[in-house]
């Protein structure tokens, strides 16, 4: 079982992530709010964060980097290109495959 977040503006993919892990043992947390989302994974860090690099405040490398280097960080983009300094474990690209989804939480243990 492992701690998963996701962290996107975007209600409809929020909600779309949570049924995705229902069935699942895995604990899911979920935030629209970058800030929010950081003092969470800050003082209760997952094993897995999923990010939107386009947020309402913040990109998601500047999430990303201010967390724990633990955390298994996963960036979830749209843009055909993104330009970061930050070394995610892992991208998804929208729309995504639900399986990927999965696929990428069991790859981090």
């Amino acid at each position: 079982m492992a701690t998963i977040v996701y962290l996107d503006d975007d209600i409809a993919l929020i909600k779309l992530f949570e049924l995705v892990f229902e069935g699942t043992q895995h604990k899911v947390v979920t935030f629209t709010n970058e800030h929010e989302g950081i003092d969470y994974c800050t003082n209760t860090p997952p094993d897995v964060l999923f990010v939107d690099y386009r947020l309402t405040d913040l990109k998601g490398d500047e999430v990303a980097s201010q967390l724990p280097d633990t955390i298994y960080k996963i960036l979830v983009t749209g843009d055909l290109k993104v330009t970061s300094d930050y070394l995610f474990d892992a991208t998804i690209h929208k729309p995504f495959q639900l399986m990927e989804l999965l696929k990428a939480v069991e790859s981090f243990k």
